[in-house]
């Protein structure tokens, strides 16, 4: 887990981080998507919307956050992570509390409060996202690719449990009750984090990995959050052909994760298979998806960056083959293999621009990154109502991986200074 000669001290406060960001990913996503699984049918039947209605401040900040990520990451670079990140839980607490207080209202009011709500929830999550992938940039070099492979694991848990339990404390508590929980958990991880948490490893005295070697006095990473200058502008990242593979080949794999898991259940059926499979195979593949991150990993460690986007985007191409010729267990291999994305894209930029450049070359190429995602559902329901079915849509899906290979074969190039 940890560089061969890292300091005792490293390690402690290492594993300190290692364990919030963790926890931090697991919720980000829980509260941010997954609560929708449990929330959407209980505000339809309490205030007598529409499920549209019901999750609309979800929807909204799930296409506003693709503008406000840009933000957050200037924040990060001025400010650092550790009051910005406590900043987001917060919020979300917030959040939370606007969705149970709306709840137990109704009406007008009560819905107006949701939509708040559930824009805050999904809005500030990606701030965690994106300060738990600057933290892992900064604290680690050797071992950067197998931290981001756990930070992703916790992605692959959350889908695997987290409908599950918010609905055991549903059930147990109560619509309000819940939301007024998950407030509590979130300001707790918020306080933890304002304790714990720091953006640079010197900030405690400490090197990168925990290695005695000092870093080069004047070196970038010396600098404080916020004396920090990037040297990239929009400019001079669009001049290069590594930020448009970034740009398009995270992209495909990102669109390729939400087209596919929006269908998962409606492909396979389509197949020939039961329901009851199909929740069979999301259950296992699903829980294989967490071995397989913290691989992904190690592959960027053992193999760079670069190299692993390679193997990511064969791994997808075999997943996409299984839906484009019908082979469910073949094609059910993509709950598996798509966790890549989430390690691949912070490890590639991290590779191309290095660790302190991440937020200043990351706020940009995240914007086209999560348009192009933020096609992936359109992108299958569009195909299956012109044809009646989603053939078509995996053909193209095909071809689109087969230039995020290309892509991903393109982007070698190093322009850091770690």
């Amino acid at each position: 887990m940890f560089a061969k000669e890292a300091s005792s001290k490293f390690k402690r406060r290492a594993f300190i981080f290692l364990i919030i960001g963790f926890i931090t990913m697991y919720f980000s996503g829980c509260f941010g998507t997954d609560i929708i699984n449990v929330v959407q049918n209980p505000i339809m039947e309490k205030l007598g919307c529409t499920a549209t209605q019901a999750v609309l401040g979800w929807t909204i900040g799930g296409y506003s956050v693709i503008l406000l990520s840009f933000f957050f990451s200037t924040i990060i670079m001025k400010k650092g992570v550790r009051e910005f990140a406590t900043a987001c839980f917060v919020i979300m607490a917030v959040g939370a509390l606007l969705v149970g207080v709306g709840y137990n209202i109704g009406g007008g009011a009560g819905s107006a409060l949701i939509i708040v709500g559930g824009f805050l929830l999904k809005n500030f999550l990606m701030g965690l996202q994106v300060s738990v992938f600057q933290v892992v940039a900064l604290w680690f070099n050797q071992t950067r690719g197998f931290v981001l492979g756990l930070m992703g694991a916790a992605f692959a848990l959350d889908n695997a449990t987290s409908s599950t339990g918010l609905s055991m404390l549903y059930n147990g508590l109560g619509f309000t009750n819940m939301m007024m929980v998950t407030a509590a958990i979130l300001v707790a991880l918020g306080i933890v984090t304002y304790l714990f948490v720091r953006t640079t490893p010197q900030e405690l005295g400490l090197t990168p990995d925990g290695l005695p070697e000092q870093a080069p006095a004047g070196a970038p990473e010396e600098q404080g959050a916020q004396e920090f200058q990037s040297k990239w502008t929009l400019g001079k990242l669009l001049r290069l052909k590594e930020s448009w593979a970034i740009m398009l080949g995270i992209g495909v794999f990102n669109l390729t994760l939400a087209a596919v898991i929006s269908q998962f259940f409606n492909s396979l059926m389509s197949m020939g298979l039961e329901l009851s499979t199909c929740s069979l195979f999301m259950l296992i593949f699903g829980i294989l998806g967490i071995v397989m991150s913290p691989i992904y990993g190690k592959l960027v460690d053992v193999l760079s960056a670069p190299k692993a986007g390679v193997v990511c985007a064969i791994l997808y191409l075999v997943s996409v083959a299984g839906f484009a010729f019908q082979i469910p267990i073949v094609a059910a291999l993509g709950l598996t293999f798509f966790v890549g994305s989430p390690v691949i894209q912070p490890a590639l930029t991290i590779h191309v621009f290095g660790g302190r450049e991440y937020q200043a070359a990351n706020r940009y190429l995240s914007i086209v990154i999560n348009l192009i995602a933020a096609c992936g559902i359109p992108f299958m329901t569009i195909f299956y109502d012109a044809t009646g079915s989603y053939q078509m849509a995996y053909y193209v899906l095909l071809a689109l991986n087969v230039a995020a290979l290309v892509l991903m074969l393109t982007c070698n190039k190093t322009y850091g200074d770690d």
